[in-house]
C-alpha cells in the first residue's frame, strides 16, 4: 500500500469529474417531467426514461468524489494536532451555511408561488431543515453533513493495517448490514441516510489512501468495469420490475438482487468515470484544449450549479410549460441548457464576491 505524501498534490482533472456528474444531475432534474409526460412504450418515453435512469449514478459520484477527496487530503494530517476543529470549521460551516440559507430560500419561493405566508409555517421550515425536503435536491446535504460527522471517526481507523488492507469490503458489508436491517425495521428516508452510500464512500476511500497504485489498477480492470457497468446497468435500468414480480414471494432474495446490481452500476460508472478523466487529464496536461478548460470552469462551480439549477427549472416550468407544450421535447432541451449556463453564471458571479461563500459554499 502507498504511503500518504507528507503535502498531496491537487488532482487538477477533479474539476472534470464535477462538471461531468453535475451535468448528470441537471439532466436528470431536467428529464424527470419528460419520464412522466409521455405514455409508457413510446420511443419518446423509452428515450428520456433511458437517460434518466442511466444518470442515477450522479449523487452516488459527488458523494466518491467527496470520499476520495477528504482520504487524499487528510490521510497525511492524522497526526498533526487540532486537525479535526480545523476540519469540521471548514467542512461543516461551509456546507451547513448554504444549506440553511438555500432552504429558506426555496421554503420562501415555494410559499409564495402557492400565494401562502411563509412566516406563518415556521413549523413546517424547520421540519423541512432537518429532514432535508425544503425542495427535491436539498437532501444531498443531509447525507453530506453525517459524512463530515463521521469522516474523523473513519480516517482514525486507517491507523489499523487490517482495515486498510480490506477497506472496501468492509464498507460493502457495513451497506449491506444496513439494507438487511432496513429489511427488518423499515427505515424511512433511506435515500438521506449516509449508510445506503457506504460503497461508493469505501472505494473513494480506498483510492484516496492508495490513489496512485488504486489508478493503475482500476485502469488494468477497465474492461472488467465496462462490463459490470453494462450488465449492473441493463439489469437497473430494465430488470427491476421482472426482478420484483419474479422473486415477489422472498423479499429478501429480491431485495439482495436489487442491492447487488444497483451498486455494481452506481459504482462502476464512478469508477469509469475517474478513469475517463485522469486519462482527459493525461492527454491534455498543458490545458490548452478550449472545452477542457470550459468543463474545469464548471467543475470549480459545481456546487454552485448543484444549488442554483433548481430555482432555474422551476420558474421555467412555472412560465414556459404552456408556451413550449406544441414542442415539449424541445422544451425539455432547452430547460437543461438554459439550468446549466445560468446557474455557472451565477455561481461564477457569486464566487467572485466577499459573501459568496453564504450560497455556493468554498
Amino acid at each position: 500500500m502507498n504511503q500518504p505524501v507528507n503535502r498531496p498534490r491537487r488532482i487538477e482533472y477533479l474539476d472534470l469529474y464535477r462538471a461531468f456528474a453535475i451535468m448528470a444531475v441537471v439532466a436528470i432534474h431536467a428529464t424527470s417531467t419528460a419520464v412522466a409526460h409521455y405514455p409508457k412504450h413510446t420511443l419518446d418515453h423509452n428515450f428520456y426514461y433511458f437517460w434518466n435512469s442511466f444518470l442515477q449514478f450522479a449523487v452516488p459520484a459527488f458523494l466518491f468524489l467527496s470520499s476520495l477527496v477528504l482520504f487524499y487530503n487528510y490521510s497525511s494530517k492524522i497526526k498533526e494536532k487540532g486537525w479535526m476543529p480545523a476540519f469540521y470549521k471548514k467542512r461543516l460551516f461551509y456546507v451547513f451555511v448554504p444549506y440553511l440559507a438555500w432552504s429558506l430560500i426555496y421554503f420562501i419561493v415555494k410559499q409564495w408561488l402557492a400565494g401562502k405566508e411563509p412566516l406563518a409555517h415556521v413549523k413546517q421550515f424547520s421540519e423541512q431543515l432537518l429532514t432535508g425536503t425544503a425542495h427535491t435536491h436539498l437532501y444531498f446535504f443531509l447525507i453530506i453533513l453525517q459524512f463530515y460527522v463521521v469522516f474523523p471517526l473513519l480516517l482514525s481507523l486507517t491507523r489499523y493495517r487490517v482495515f486498510n488492507r480490506y477497506l472496501p469490503l468492509f464498507f460493502i458489508a457495513a451497506q449491506a448490514v444496513f439494507y438487511a436491517l432496513h429489511l427488518q425495521f423499515h427505515f424511512s428516508r433511506m435515500g438521506s441516510l449516509l449508510p445506503s452510500y457506504l460503497i461508493v464512500i469505501g472505494f473513494g476511500a480506498w483510492i484516496g489512501l492508495n490513489f496512485d497504485a488504486a489508478l493503475k489498477k482500476l485502469f488494468l480492470y477497465r474492461y472488467v468495469l465496462i462490463a459490470a457497468l453494462l450488465s449492473g446497468g441493463a439489469v437497473f435500468i430494465y430488470g427491476n420490475a421482472y426482478i420484483k414480480t419474479a422473486f415477489a414471494a422472498t423479499p429478501a432474495l429480491t431485495y439482495t438482487l436489487l442491492f447487488l446490481f444497483r451498486n455494481l452500476f452506481t459504482l462502476s460508472a464512478c469508477l469509469l468515470l475517474l478513469i475517463v478523466c485522469e486519462r482527459i487529464g493525461a492527454w491534455k496536461q498543458n490545458g490548452s484544449n478550449r472545452t477542457t478548460r470550459i468543463l474545469n470552469s464548471l467543475g470549480t462551480v459545481a456546487f454552485g450549479v448543484f444549488l442554483i439549477h433548481p430555482l432555474v427549472l422551476l420558474f421555467w416550468r412555472r412560465e414556459l410549460t404552456v408556451e413550449l407544450a406544441p414542442h415539449f421535447s424541445l422544451g425539455i432541451m432547452l430547460s437543461y441548457v438554459v439550468a446549466i449556463l445560468l446557474s455557472w453564471i451565477i455561481a461564477m458571479g457569486l464566487r467572485r464576491m466577499k459573501w459568496g461563500w453564504v450560497l455556493i459554499g468554498r
